[in-house]
């Protein structure tokens, strides 16, 4: 489950990784924040608005408790981030 600081401090990464490390940034958040699913897609496959930006990488919250993950709003229904990428 995510909460308003854990968002924050991802955002927060990825605006200081993205940069000069791109995908490899995955393994960071990945590292700082074990349980939580991190995955990076191509920005035009989402179409839900993002819960927030870190540079060009929109931040959208993932439920993981079906089959497929998807896209929620609701933090304490989020058990991972997809990370929109302009590419």
């Amino acid at each position: 489950m995510m909460n308003e600081e854990m968002l924050r401090l991802v955002m927060e990464t990825v605006s200081e990784h993205w940069g000069d490390k791109g995908r490899g940034t995955l393994r960071i958040l990945r590292e700082r924040f074990p349980g939580v699913l991190f995955v990076a897609v191509p920005e035009e496959d989402v179409l839900e608005e993002p819960v927030g930006r870190a540079g060009d990488v929109g931040i959208h919250l993932i439920r993981t408790t079906d089959h497929c993950v998807s896209v929620v709003s609701d933090s304490c229904q989020a058990g991972g981030v997809l990370l929109a990428v302009k590419e």
